[in-house]
């Protein structure tokens, strides 16, 4: 269970990957996550884990998969609260309504939301029909609560456009941060998907500009360094 500060900028945290997602991205970095895995987590590891390194770990990261599609997020935020961690929740925003509720029941500290396209696209890249909505609806929901987040879009050339990406940070006003993520094929993907060339760094630099004008937008992830660009 390695502790980074990659998955929470600023914290040094461990990560929990939950199994399970409503969603059929064909570009998905954790596509052995995708169904629901029946063996049970060892959950008394992951605590022990914690517990050992509570003196300089800084919160826990609860990712996937989907972790809103985990029957159990409840009950496993209670217990990581039970044990004096904050937690950042990763999430596609396919439930705004149990992301207010957990928002207003004090189990998170802060969230990313992952925007997987343009409104438009999203029924086309997620399979699922109403994401686009939904997602919306969360967007709301984090950036009228006042919490800690930040909203990410990996750039898939197959999924978004550099002026998809524009589109998108409009939509997103008001929030704090907006990432664009490089994609960066990985082990497990489709071969038509792994085979895509990615952005030119400066065409994501040039679409952070942009996306700037509306809300503080960061590039991670380019070949030379993680770059960013503000309003």
């Amino acid at each position: 269970m390695p502790s980074t500060m990659l998955d929470w900028p600023g914290r040094m945290a461990t990560s929990l990957f939950l199994s399970g997602c409503g969603f059929a991205c064909p570009y998905c970095h954790n596509r052995h996550l995708l169904h629901p895995i029946d063996v049970p987590g060892d959950w008394a590891a992951f605590a022990t884990h914690v517990l050992e390194k509570r003196a300089w770990l800084d919160g826990v990261v609860v990712t996937g998969g989907e972790p809103t599609d985990d029957p159990d997020l409840r009950e496993l935020l209670h217990a990581i609260a039970d044990m004096g961690m904050p937690v950042k929740l990763d999430t596609n925003g396919s439930r705004p309504e149990l992301v207010r509720q957990l928002i207003s029941e004090g189990l998170v500290s802060a969230i990313a939301v992952d925007i997987k396209a343009a409104p438009s696209h999203y029924a086309a890249i997620t399979g699922w029909e109403g994401a686009a909505d939904a997602v919306s609806e969360t967007v709301a929901v984090v950036i009228g609560s006042g919490i800690e987040h930040e909203f990410r879009t990996t750039a898939y050339p197959g999924a978004v456009s550099p002026l998809d990406l524009e589109h998108i940070a409009h939509s997103l006003r008001g929030g704090r941060m907006y990432a664009i993520q490089q994609f960066r094929p990985v082990d497990g993907m489709p071969q038509g998907v792994a085979s895509v060339e990615p952005y030119a760094d400066d065409t994501l630099l040039d679409a952070a500009q942009e996306c700037s004008r509306h809300l503080p937008t960061v590039v991670r992830g380019l070949s030379s360094q993680e770059a960013g660009a503000e309003e």
